[in-house]
């Protein structure tokens, strides 16, 4: 499966922006064949013993790194889904003394790409503050759900887009057009790819939905901050296991 590849927009990049104690997001965007703009989310949390994680690898190319280094050693990077795996090789590169874990099959569909895959068991030097879920991978499709446990936040890359502001009309309806959806939820991708065994997507929903989380930093778009996890329960409600069980007399709901 081939999919097109953005080109970064250089002159934008902020320094990290604290978020909560011990976690950070770095903030970028990038430039789309047809000329909408996209914005990217990497995530930095400082685990336990010090090092920091960094979740959804940022450019290199775009610099303002220097920023990222004054926060403490990079010693963790994964790499949370089957697309956000560009920056990686290059990033692992400028930090060598860093663990890059990937998301589980891209190993198959990306030749030569360093690290290990991601298993079901959360890694030691995540010290218990960092947790996850996997979905997939589905016809080779994978995502990581990321978890802080002390600051509440949620971390998704592309199982749900929350694009509610825009630069032009131009890049609203080319992004609504492409089947990024008007509010928080999954996009027409996700729909296609990464819910699309049902079974499959309601198990993992539903052990999201046991994490006690109050926030929602998605990759793309705005943070989730107010009743994040009821929002996030409705905009998945035709995807979890009890929109399709049984009503009382009989039947399913629709």
């Amino acid at each position: 499966m081939q999919f097109v590849r953005p080109r970064l927009i250089r002159d934008f990049a902020p320094p990290p922006t604290q978020v909560a104690p011990d976690l950070w997001t770095i903030e970028r965007r990038l430039r789309m064949p047809g000329g909408p703009t996209l914005p990217t989310r990497s995530t930095v949390v400082r685990l336990p013993a010090g090092g920091l994680l960094v979740v959804s690898p940022p450019p290199v190319d775009a610099g303002g790194l220097e920023a990222l280094d004054a926060l403490g050693a990079v010693e963790d990077v994964l790499v949370p889904n089957s697309f956000h795996y560009l920056n990686a090789a290059d990033f692992v590169a400028r930090y060598p003394g860093a663990t890059l874990r990937l998301a589980p099959g891209l190993h198959d569909r990306i030749a030569g790409l360093p690290g290990e895959e991601l298993t079901a068991s959360a890694p030691a030097a995540w010290g218990g503050a960092v947790e996850h879920q996997i979905l997939g991978p589905v016809r080779g499709i994978s995502e990581v759900a990321v978890f802080h446990r002390p600051s509440a936040t949620l971390m998704l890359m592309d199982l749900a887009f929350n694009m509610a502001t825009f630069e032009s009309a131009f890049e609203r309806i080319a992004w609504r057009l492409s089947g990024v959806p008007a509010s928080f939820g999954p996009s027409r991708t996700a729909r296609t790819f990464l819910l699309n065994d049902r079974r499959m997507a309601a198990d993992f929903l539903e052990r999201v939905l046991a994490w006690p989380f109050q926030r929602v930093l998605v990759a793309h778009g705005e943070a989730l901050e107010d009743r994040a996890s009821e929002v996030f329960r409705h905009a998945f409600a035709p995807f979890l296991a009890d929109a399709n069980a049984p009503q009382a007399g009989g039947g399913a709901q629709a």
